[in-house]
């Protein structure tokens, strides 16, 4: 199942989430790679994309979490020998 939810830019971490973003014209969907709170309620993102947004800390933000990685019974067959 996908995990997917609507963050304020304050609590926004870089990860492996893929972050979306509506602008006037156009949607960022891109892996936030870099994340700096500046004073005064300013969030600074850099995306994968290539792209760097200076947001409101309240700005709304949408996260889809990657799918939990499954572990072969490979691996586990190898740490237990």
């Amino acid at each position: 199942m996908i995990a997917h939810r609507i963050i304020p830019a304050s609590q926004l971490r870089a990860g492996p989430a893929t972050i979306i973003v509506a602008l006037g014209d156009r949607t960022i969907r891109s892996r936030a790679v870099m994340v700096i709170a500046e004073p005064h309620g300013i969030v600074r993102v850099a995306f994968d994309s290539g792209d760097i947004l200076s947001l409101s800390s309240r700005s709304a933000l949408g996260v889809i979490d990657p799918p939990p990685r499954r572990r072969s019974a490979c691996s586990r067959r190898a740490r237990n020998s």
